[in-house]
C-alpha cells in the first residue's frame, strides 16, 4: 500500500497512546478512570507496537524497573510492586503472608519471607519485553505479570476483548474474588489491580529511552 494511503501511520499512533498516558498521570491522585484508559493505551503499546516503531527508528528501550526476582511472591496472600511515583511521592511495594503465631513452628519460615520482602525496590534498567514479563503482582501465590494485568484491565473494563486468553482471566478473576475486589493498598483508595495498571505507565514514562524517543516521535 501507498504510504499516503494509511488513514494514521503507527508512529503516530503511539505517540498519542504515550501522550495520552502522560496526561492521565498528570492525576496526583488517579483513580479508577485513569487505570482503565491507561490500560487500554498500554495494551496497544505493549502488543508490539511500541518496540516496533523504536526498533524503525533506531532506539532501544529500557525501563528502570524494580527488581522482584528475589521476591517470595509465590508465597504471598497478596502483592502489590510498587516503587514508582504517582506524584505525591514513591508508592511502597505491600505484601501479605499468613503470618502464624509467635510459638508456631512455622514463625520462622513467615520472618524469613518478610526479610526477603524489602521496603524499598533495588532498581535495574531491563528491556522493554522483561519489562511487560515482570511480576508487579500476586494473589494467593499466583503472580501477575505486566502484560497479564493490563490486558486483564482492558479486556474487563476497557472493551479490549482479548478471546485467547479466557482461561487465564478467569484464574485472575477467581483470585480476585478471594481476596477481595475491592482491596485497597498503600492507602491510596486504590485496588492493587488499578494501582499496578497505572504505575507501570509511571514506570514506563519515567524511562529516559522513551523520553528520547517520544522526541524523536514530536
Amino acid at each position: 500500500m501507498n504510504t499516503s494511503e494509511v488513514l494514521v501511520r503507527r508512529a503516530q499512533v503511539v505517540k498519542v497512546h504515550l501522550d495520552a498516558l502522560e496526561q492521565l498521570l498528570a492525576n496526583p491522585t488517579p483513580g479508577i478512570s485513569e487505570a482503565i484508559r491507561a490500560s487500554i493505551s498500554l495494551r496497544f503499546l505493549f502488543d508490539r507496537a511500541l518496540g516496533q516503531v523504536a526498533h524503525e527508528l533506531g532506539y532501544k528501550i529500557t525501563i528502570r524497573a524494580p527488581i522482584v526476582q528475589n521476591i517470595p511472591v509465590g508465597e504471598a496472600l497478596l502483592f502489590a510492586c510498587g516503587g514508582y511515583d504517582l506524584g505525591l511521592g514513591v508508592v511502597k511495594p505491600h505484601y501479605a503472608y499468613r503470618e502464624p503465631g509467635h510459638t508456631s513452628p512455622h514463625r520462622q519460615q513467615f520472618e524469613r519471607l518478610m526479610a526477603n520482602s524489602p521496603s524499598v525496590h533495588s532498581f535495574a534498567d531491563v528491556k522493554l519485553k522483561a519489562f511487560e514479563e515482570q511480576t508487579c503482582l500476586a494473589m494467593l501465590g499466583l503472580p501477575v505479570t505486566r502484560h497479564s494485568v493490563i490486558r486483564y484491565v482492558a479486556n474487563k473494563c476497557g472493551g479490549a476483548h482479548h478471546h485467547d486468553n479466557a482461561a487465564d482471566f478467569e484464574e485472575i478473576e477467581m483470585r480476585l474474588t478471594q481476596v477481595g475486589h475491592s482491596l485497597r493498598v498503600n492507602g491510596t483508595g486504590l485496588s492493587a489491580v488499578f494501582l499496578e495498571t497505572v504505575g507501570t505507565a509511571s514506570l514506563l514514562l519515567a524511562s529516559s529511552s522513551i523520553d528520547e524517543l517520544r522526541k524523536a516521535l514530536t
